[in-house]
């Protein structure tokens, strides 16, 4: 049995009818221009008539079946939609322009199913051709995403809920100081200021190779998953998931790096090294060490987290490493820094989660008498300072406000250089190198193992078995 061609989702009626409205109604023009665009027609012919319509549009011009008509004779293309008779019909298909919202979504709704065919068709295609499936789902998902977003616009609103949303929020706060707070670092000042890090935003911490950049990613990231119950997802594109993990361990543990990293015998070490990693496994703290990941790659595997898990925050580290999707053949870094911190500040977005971005610092700040940060001093800078929400430099330039000296850590300064919707300043902390961590001085803003309050729910306690293996794992020979 012969089987025939599925023609792809169209209403030709409905087209006609949107068209005739358009013609009769200046409202009906202003609510469906900023809506559709040519191509969401499937006649070629209405493409052609529509596009018509827009031209004249946004020059001013009266749109009607004369005006309209002229625009195609002078492109050539008046007979090719059926000439002035078609055109005159159109005017005349619909009594009136009442029911335009009604054919606006039926042609809209054609469009995207065409458009996911389409997709879908090409997803098929690249299956058959390419030997990666990774490579194919991630375009996959692209393509539905790109579809997804290209539908997404606001009508303009009186600022009336806007105003009444505002004071509602307002009222929530004043009974509830947490009612609008953003996921925290641990950090009491940095979250007092920022009141958290909210949902959209895009972080860039930003300081000289060696400075510190990563550990204070792992310290929000450990406070947050532990102090805070949060879901966080961590992309390092510098160091492998074992680096990394290393890191972890270090800073909630306390354990010095070295024992980390050289190994010991102390079975007091072992003990807590157990119990620290009890700890983590039971975080929601995730780890991707891919080093050649895009912001798309990034995206679509935090979409899959937080669908199975959840998702809070993102870390991204860091932004220098990264390659757009597409690498700039002139090879303009700056154009495509640009393209990057862009994709990244929509994906948080999409994702409703702050996203933090770590970047490199150029060496500017090295020559000036004053050593402090400025955002001038973004490598590839522009565009991070634009797109960011946040941007905060870490300094080892001491703040003079550091009131507490008793211990033997550096004194280091967070600044807050930029702050879209709240202030600036400089914070003191102090960094324990030792134990990777950085912390405001006097202030218990640490996650430790033996912090009472914290996840009493996971208190962790070893087994007879894992005691066992402390004592005889580094037995003497």
């Amino acid at each position: 049995m012969d089987k025939k061609a599925k023609i792809l989702p169209n209403d030709l009626e409905a087209e006609q009818s949107l068209l005739g409205c358009l013609f009769l109604s200046v409202d009906a023009c202003a609510d469906v221009f900023p809506s559709l665009n040519a191509k969401d027609f499937y006649s070629i012919a209405h493409q052609k008539i529509y596009q018509a319509m827009l031209d004249n549009y946004f020059k001013d011009v009266a749109i009607d079946y004369i005006t309209v008509s002229n625009v195609l004779e002078t492109k050539g293309e008046l007979e090719e939609v059926g000439g002035l008779g078609y055109i005159t019909d159109l005017t005349n298909f619909v009594p009136s322009a009442a029911n335009y919202k009604y054919y606006m979504d039926i042609v809209r709704n054609d469009s995207i199913l065409r458009q996911i065919i389409e997709a879908s068709q090409q997803t098929i295609n690249e299956a058959f051709e390419s030997g990666s499936a990774k490579d194919v789902l991630e375009r996959a998902e692209k393509y539905i995403f790109d579809i997804a977003q290209t539908r997404r616009t606001n009508d303009l609103e009186h600022i009336k809920k806007g105003v009444n949303e505002a004071i509602d929020l307002m009222e929530k706060i004043s009974i509830d100081p947490n009612a609008n707070m953003g996921v925290k670092t641990g950090f009491p000042t940095l979250d007092k200021i920022t009141n958290g890090f909210k949902p959209g935003e895009l972080i860039i911490i930003a300081a000289r190779p060696g400075i510190g950049k990563t550990t204070l990613a792992v310290n929000f990231a450990i406070n947050s998953a532990l102090k805070y119950n949060k879901y966080v997802a961590m992309f390092d594109l510098e160091m492998s998931a074992l680096q990394v993990a290393q890191r972890f361990i270090c800073s909630t543990g306390r354990v010095p790096m070295d024992f980390v990293k050289g190994g010991t015998k102390d079975n007091n070490v072992w003990a807590t090294l157990f119990e620290t990693k009890k700890i983590l496994e039971n975080s929601n703290i995730y780890i991707d060490d891919t080093t050649t990941i895009t912001p798309a790659e990034i995206l679509s595997k935090c979409r899959r987290l937080k669908a199975q898990s959840g998702l809070d925050m993102v870390i991204i580290d860091y932004l220098q490493l990264m390659k757009s999707e597409r690498a700039n053949k002139d090879g303009n870094r700056q154009q495509e820094v640009a393209e990057l911190t862009r994709s990244i500040k929509l994906a948080a977005r999409e994702l409703g989660v702050p996203i933090i971005l770590l970047s490199q610092l150029n060496r500017e700040s090295e020559k000036r008498a004053d050593k402090t940060p400025q955002l001038s001093d973004l490598r590839e800078s522009g565009s991070i300072e634009q797109d960011a929400d946040i941007v905060m430099f870490i300094s080892d330039v001491a703040s003079e406000n550091v009131s507490d000296s008793s211990d033997d850590a550096l004194d280091y300064s967070l600044v807050i250089a930029k702050h879209r919707n709240g202030m600036r300043g400089t914070i003191p902390i102090k960094w324990k190198s030792e134990f990777t961590q950085f912390y405001e001085p006097g202030k218990d803003n640490l996650y430790t193992r033996n912090t009472s309050k914290i996840q009493k729910e996971k208190d962790v306690v070893l087994t007879p078995m894992e005691n066992s293996e402390i004592e005889d794992i580094f037995k003497d020979e």
